[in-house]
């Protein structure tokens, strides 16, 4: 955990501890309100293109506004690296969607 980290829900830190995280990496957060499992993460600023995205209770990838699904995942994909991997909180904790 970071010096200013709030502390994770449980639900959160399942989530934290399921992404495949090393050294490194360039994690984005989606919908992640205050950003507080981005900051658990370590997200450093200033690099264009993401290694890593997540979302947690995301409706646009979570199923529960299935007309958005499409736009975001092409949005996502613009914001990661070629090989860039995309997980969605969808209560295992994780499900890996591949763009």
């Amino acid at each position: 955990m970071t010096a200013n980290a709030v502390p994770l829900s449980a639900r959160l830190k399942g989530v934290v501890d399921a992404l495949p995280l090393r050294p490194g990496l360039r994690v984005l957060e989606i919908g992640g309100a205050p950003g507080a499992a981005a900051r658990e993460v370590a997200l450093d600023p200033g690099v264009p293109r993401f290694d890593l995205a997540f979302a947690c209770r995301v409706g646009a990838l979570d199923g529960r506004h299935p007309a958005l699904y499409e736009a975001a995942l092409r949005g996502i994909g613009r914001a990661l690296r070629s090989r860039g991997a995309l997980y969605v909180d969808t209560g295992h904790p994780l499900h890996r969607i591949e763009l």
